[in-house]
């Protein structure tokens, strides 16, 4: 029954995290709940089954069933990091819920910051929200409260120095305060891990910038996994 449960979840995730990347592209131009989906090269309407997460980009083959233009494998990709993101939380929990939400938008953010390298600040609202209403604060011991301090000057100095964005340091603090700083530090380290490795196989330029969010999400993930 677990594992079906824990399967269950996981079409929801990826249900979730496709929706979200619809309402990253639809937000503020369109209605992103009534209006049905479009090819964006040829814009012909997509059928339900051109739409099922994972299985349409499999069956298609990474391109449109009308134009055949390639589908970016980056909404696949982000599909399966939500099937996993939402596997092993339990709904019909407040504090199921309240991390679903979280996860939701931290999924916005991510998704906002891999495209442009940066997002609005709207799409993180829910997750302030989330924070405000249930949050870890009054369990910090005095190894926490250092750590979050260290944190937050490592990331302001980097800031300062034009190494990253302060929405690096949203995305931390929120991380902090509702999972805690030492399971946020751990999800930094698989995060970093993940850049470093991603870096040394890139044929890219070496002063590209890296969105740096998208792996905290997947640090994020594989801690849940711990």
């Amino acid at each position: 029954m677990y594992s079906f449960y824990t399967f269950t979840n996981f079409l929801i995730g990826c249900c979730l995290a496709s929706h979200a990347c619809v309402f990253y592209q639809r937000y503020t131009t369109q209605n992103f709940i009534l209006t049905r989906s479009r090819c964006d090269n040829c814009h012909f309407e997509l059928s339900l089954l051109d739409e099922l997460p994972l299985i349409s980009f499999l069956l298609l083959k990474g391109r449109c069933k009308y134009c055949k233009t390639k589908i970016p494998p980056e909404l696949f990709f982000f599909e399966l990091l939500g099937g996993f993101a939402f596997c092993l939380i339990d709904f019909s929990s407040k504090a199921g819920l309240l991390t679903g939400i979280l996860l939701f938008s931290l999924f916005l953010v991510a998704i906002a910051d891999y495209q442009q390298k940066e997002f609005d600040l709207p799409l993180i609202f829910p997750a302030f929200l989330v924070i405000l209403i249930d949050n870890q604060i009054p369990c910090f011991q005095l190894i926490d409260w250092l750590s979050l301090l260290l944190l937050i000057l490592v990331f302001s100095w980097n800031i300062f120095k034009q190494n990253m964005g302060s929405g690096d340091l949203l995305i931390y603090l929120i991380i902090a305060l509702y999972f805690t700083p030492s399971i946020t530090n751990l999800v930094l380290l698989f995060a970093s891990i993940l850049l470093i490795l991603i870096y040394l196989i890139d044929t890219r330029a070496t002063n590209y910038h890296y969105p740096f969010i998208p792996y905290i999400l997947i640090g994020l993930i594989i801690t849940q996994f711990l």
